[in-house]
């Protein structure tokens, strides 16, 4: 990496690397960073179990707003995989998925390809658990061209505390992507075993059940991140902005003995999607797509 001295706009330049250096530290970078770093620190049990897999979603198209003329629809998919490894007191993993976009309405200043790398697990310590990721995410021709900019790091993290020791309860709070931009929001965990399945509220962004065995399960979630995007000629930098409320209910066919995955088929919806970015003609959109049904499959492959 070369350093070719500042540039007429103020920025440091190094070949194959572009940096802003407007000041503009993002702040929930450091405690992250921390819980991480503590995270990874605290003891280890023997592993017991984990998989790779390999993942695809499908939305229908999304109607584009009728107040927009010429609108078309927008398309939808999503592409992933990743590697798990789950211990008694948490676990770790390593995940990456690639959306497309397809936005054929006004000039967007981006080209719709969002891809996102992601580090991290969750781990319980007594009467303390830790959730934090951390990774980066942005338009493919950021990293075709390698010019980065500050908003392709993102990242999640949550700290709780049970009530007591043995309670079900936890308190704690939580930083994300999943409502816009960054924000800190208050939030209450609670888990339940019983007759009819494993029962989690991760308040107000998640509600999960599963059956015994893991045959069943339905996830209601807030999902949401930034992507950093790079128009066609490389002078707009900005982000885009994706969140929905998201329902799946999905079911494993186990294969038995060999080396066949299991399979995880899913089926859901995604309701008021929403999706801020630049575009080169009207500046900042944010639009209102609305709700859309979405299919999905996984392969799992692993010894659990």
């Amino acid at each position: 990496m070369q350093f070719t001295g500042p540039n007429p706009e103020g920025r440091i330049v190094f070949k194959g690397y572009r940096s802003q250096t407007t000041g503009h530290t993002k702040e929930w970078l450091i405690p992250l960073a921390f819980l991480l770093l503590v995270a990874l620190a605290l003891p280890r049990a023997a592993p017991a179990s984990g998989d790779f897999y390999l993942m695809f979603r499908q939305w229908q198209p999304y109607d584009w707003p009728e107040d927009v003329p010429s609108a078309t629809e927008v398309t939808r998919s999503q592409r992933g995989l990743g590697w798990h490894r789950e211990r008694s007191e948490g676990d770790v993993g390593l995940d990456y998925d690639y959306q497309i976009l397809g936005i054929d309405n006004g000039e967007p200043a981006h080209n719709g390809h969002l891809h996102r790398l992601m580090v991290g697990g969750q781990w319980q310590h007594r009467l303390y658990r830790v959730e934090a990721r951390a990774g980066l995410a942005g338009t493919s021709n950021m990293f075709k061209y390698q010019a980065f900019h500050s908003d392709i790091v993102t990242g999640r993290v949550a700290v709780f505390r049970a009530v007591s020791e043995g309670s079900p309860l936890s308190l704690g709070v939580g930083g994300d992507h999943r409502f816009g931009s960054f924000r800190w929001l208050p939030r209450v965990r609670w888990e339940h075993t019983g007759k009819r399945g494993l029962w989690l509220a991760d308040l107000p962004v998640l509600l999960r059940w599963r059956s015994h065995g893991e045959r069943w399960a339905l996830r209601l979630e807030r999902e949401g991140d930034r992507w950093a995007t790079l128009d066609a000629a490389r002078t707009l930098e900005g982000a885009l902005y994706l969140r929905e409320w998201r329902a799946e209910l999905t079911y494993r066919i186990d294969p038995g003995k060999g080396l066949w995955p299991a399979v995880v088929l899913g089926i859901g919806a995604s309701v008021n999607t929403r999706l801020r970015y630049q575009d080169l003609n009207a500046g900042t959109v944010d639009r209102r797509l609305g709700d859309a049904i979405f299919g999905s499959i996984r392969l799992r492959f692993g010894d659990d």
